[in-house]
Order: structure tokens, then C-alpha cells, then sequence
């Protein structure tokens, strides 16, 4: 590698470390109401969620450059821009200047908050706020069943289950159990835990806080067929079905 290539890498790589840990859960109180922002990251790129209260709930599109975060904040079915946002991070906390124009008057309307990202611990990831980053259609044990036919037609196929728990209180646990074809097995007896930790999730993202890790991370893009759960991600595309 040359000198010259070696340089540029080191200068990016600050900047895409810093665009990383802009990545979380914001917390804020605006006019006495709760004001959230779920933000994740693509390089300088930034997408998220604006929510204020129990009904008003946005989209936030801008870029990051590792210390000022422009933004615009749209409506999340039109996408019209509604306000923009300005933002300076700093170990954790968003100092924002946001500034919108009333569709009535025409009056420019300014508001300034501290976003501070949140660590979630048990009482906090179940208090009425977070569980709106919570899709209650994942609630449940799925499970994905793989089958691994051998070249040799006198050897019995293996199937393998995947299960994936994921709970009212934010838990989530992955585990699976192999077997022959003749064994007497059943997929809740013990086999090898793959994970655990707390989840959450919206706008189709689902998102894992693993054991002893402090942030969470985009696991897997979801959506639902029929009466499966479908996830894509990084070990592939996979189809799980609601245990009863």
C-alpha cells in the first residue's frame, strides 16, 4: 500500500468511527413532552425517527461530519419537510437547534434541546416511551427449521432449529438444536445458545443490544408473509414460523 493511500484511510478513519457513535437512542423534554430521536448511521449518511409525545412522528434524513449533524425533518408519509435541525455531539449528547415554519402564519418557529442517548437498563426499556421502538408483532418464539439431506442415501438427513425468543420486556435469545432424522428430540430441550440481550425495533429494522455491550446495533431487516416471519441480513435471508 502506498504512503499516499496509507494517509488517506488514517484521515477517514476517524470520521466514520465518530459517524458510528452517533448511533442510538435520544432522549429530550420539549414544552414539558418527551421528545425522542432514533438515528442510525451510513458513513456521514443519517436516517432516523423523530417522535414528540404520543402522536407526532417523523423522519430525519442529513449528514454527519463527526461533530455538527445537519438534518432535515420530514413528514413520515409525505416525506414534505417540516423543520431543519442543527446539532453539535459530544460524548453522547445532541445540543440541537431545531427550526420549523408555522403552515399557518408563515412564523418561523425556533426551539432549542439537549438530546442525551440512553442506556437502556430493564425499568427504562420498558417505560411507555422506548416501547414505541418495540414492534409487538415480533413478540413471540419463531423458529427456523433448516434441512441438511447427506450425498450418502443410507445416512439420515440432519435438521437443524433455529430459535429466536424475543419478549414482552424486551429480551431476546437465540439458541439451536440438531438431530437425525430418528432422534427423539424436541427444539425446547438445551442445546447451544448462539446469543442473548434486548431488542428493539421499527420501520422494518430490528435492532440487538448483545450481553455486557452497552449500544444497540441493526441486526436484521424484517417483514411478515402470511403467517412467517421473514428476516434478511448478513447470514442470509431466513423464514421463521410462530411457535404456538
Amino acid at each position: 500500500m502506498s504512503r499516499t493511500l496509507l494517509t488517506l484511510m488514517l484521515c477517514l478513519l476517524p470520521c466514520a468511527l465518530l459517524a458510528n457513535n452517533l448511533d442510538g437512542y435520544y432522549l429530550a423534554t420539549l414544552d414539558g413532552q418527551p421528545a425522542e430521536m432514533h438515528l442510525r448511521s451510513q458513513d456521514q449518511q443519517v436516517s432516523g425517527e423523530y417522535i414528540e409525545g404520543r402522536r407526532l412522528r417523523l423522519r430525519i434524513s442529513g449528514h454527519f461530519d463527526g461533530q455538527l449533524l445537519n438534518a432535515q425533518i420530514s413528514d413520515a408519509q409525505s416525506a414534505q419537510p417540516i423543520a431543519r435541525m442543527r446539532a453539535t455531539y459530544t460524548n453522547g449528547v445532541l445540543t440541537s437547534h431545531i427550526t420549523a415554519r408555522s403552515p399557518v402564519t408563515g412564523e418561523t418557529l425556533e426551539r432549542r434541546a439537549v438530546f442525551n442517548r440512553q442506556r437502556f437498563s430493564d425499568a427504562a426499556i420498558t417505560s411507555q416511551a422506548n416501547r414505541q421502538f418495540r414492534d409487538p408483532e415480533l413478540i413471540a418464539t419463531w423458529v427456523h427449521e433448516q434441512i441438511t439431506r447427506s450425498e450418502d442415501t443410507s445416512a439420515a438427513s440432519t435438521s437443524t432449529l433455529l430459535i429466536l425468543q424475543l419478549t414482552v420486556n424486551g429480551g431476546i435469545s437465540q439458541w439451536s438444536r440438531s438431530a437425525a432424522d430418528n432422534s427423539d428430540w424436541h427444539p425446547d430441550a438445551p442445546g447451544e445458545l448462539h446469543y442473548t440481550g434486548r431488542w428493539l425495533a421499527s420501520n422494518g429494522v430490528l435492532e440487538v443490544q448483545l450481553q455486557d455491550q452497552n449500544d444497540y446495533q441493526p441486526t436484521a431487516r424484517y417483514h411478515f408473509s402470511d403467517d412467517y416471519l421473514v428476516t434478511e441480513s448478513s447470514t442470509g435471508t431466513r423464514r421463521w414460523q410462530r411457535r404456538p
